[in-house]
């Protein structure tokens, strides 16, 4: 191959590659974002707010509670919330939140109080997507309890 075939060659390989679409990057402020819809988790719940709480969830979320099925759907999601019993307080602690592109992930650890049942505790999974120029949404989480059952 000559030299001039390599420059040809190469500056087509260039243009090819140069024009392919780059991911979106993972910024401080999608860190933000997710930390914050965990946040707002934490007062939708309190206040009783499950409305709020389910727009959160992408229309095919799958949600994971303990010692119950998986619920697919953010409607379902929400008929979920709204059967759950009253929360006195619910808290986040250990959030850790990151992501690639538009697929996010967190961890966290959580105290919830009930007005008339004993308080739980234990931790949780999310993943978030972002999809083309959307809002960030939970598409899976995985909770479960630090307490025995009894």
């Amino acid at each position: 191959m000559n030299h001039r075939t390599l420059a040809c060659v190469t500056a087509v390989l260039f243009t090819i590659t140069g024009c392919q679409p780059q991911p979106t990057q993972f910024a401080a402020e999608d860190e933000a974002a997710l930390s914050g819809i965990v946040e707002a988790t934490a007062r939708n719940f309190t206040a009783g707010d499950m409305e709020t709480w389910a727009q959160h969830y992408a229309h095919d979320a799958v949600f994971q509670p303990p010692n119950a099925p998986m619920v697919v759907g953010q409607a379902n999601i929400l008929a979920w919330g709204q059967a759950f019993p009253p929360v006195k307080d619910l808290k986040f602690s250990d959030i850790m939140v990151s992501g690639e592109g538009n697929i996010g992930y967190g961890t966290s650890s959580y105290n919830m109080a009930f007005e008339d049942m004993p308080p739980d505790h234990g931790k949780q999974l999310v993943v978030f997507r972002r999809p083309p120029g959307g809002v960030w949404a939970i598409v899976a989480v995985s909770f479960n309890s630090d307490v025995p059952v009894q």
